[in-house]
């Protein structure tokens, strides 16, 4: 109803490319656009990202469907109107602030008390190879990966193709794991809980032929530099 009212008041106005449009027509359009752009373009691996965009629109629109439409009816329409518009919105905030109590996990403090204790007498410049995700323990130490979140990579507009395929590559065990490694600067290779679940199919050639620094239940880390005593 707010896009039409403007465009009967562009044909109205007789309102010209060059022009100065009016505030309201002004933030209306540009609402359609970023509303348009993001129903059509997908801007992240995710469907659901694109609303992160799509919100602006129906933010612009909002304080003109109140100004132009909906402050000119009488009370119980208006009042029906917010209800409709914003009621099912504050529904969804408290039933995803019901399905997170007490919080949303990020990861077991133990575990990473745990790998901080086994990272912490190596060199803070050194790479690992980890499986890339955002929750990574390494990461969460502020330690250096190969590659962060490809969900994250993706977005920004990195091309990690070539990195995610040797990363690859090296947590397989590939005949080629050596080469990877050295392209990626890897000196650490880093083996828990989610490299045991993603390369499930991995060689592991690297326990033969690396010095073990640390393991634990919490996994283990080699050293490819050092060779393994039993080598």
């Amino acid at each position: 109803g707010l896009v039409g009212l403007c465009a009967w008041r562009i044909w109205k106005g007789k309102w010209r490319w060059g022009d100065k449009p009016p505030a309201d027509i002004a933030f209306v359009v540009a609402a359609v656009v970023i509303f348009g752009f993001g129903y059509f373009v997908q801007t992240a691996p995710w469907d659901w990202d694109n609303l992160k965009l799509m919100i602006w629109g129906y933010f612009l629109i909002l304080p003109f469907l109140w100004s132009d439409i909906i402050s000119r009816w009488a009370f119980p329409e208006r009042a029906a109107t917010c209800l409709l518009l914003f009621g099912s919105g504050f529904v969804t905030l408290l039933g995803g602030l019901s399905a997170g109590h007490p919080g949303f996990g990020l990861i077991e403090r133990a575990r990473l008390d745990h790998i901080g204790t086994a990272l912490r007498p190596l060199p803070v410049e050194a790479r690992f190879a980890t499986y890339p995700t955002y929750n990574h323990p390494v990461l969460l130490q502020g330690r250096k990966v190969v590659l962060g979140y490809p969900g994250h990579l993706w977005t920004e507009g990195f091309d990690y193709g070539k990195a995610n395929d040797q990363l690859t590559a090296l947590m397989n065990g590939a005949a080629n794991w050596r080469d990877a490694a050295k392209a990626l600067g890897v000196r650490y290779i880093f083996w828990g809980q989610d490299e045991k679940t993603n390369y499930q199919s991995s060689r592991r050639p690297w326990e033969a032929t690396a010095f073990l620094v640390a393991s634990g239940d919490w996994g283990a880390i080699y050293d490819l530099t050092q060779e393994s005593p039993s080598h």
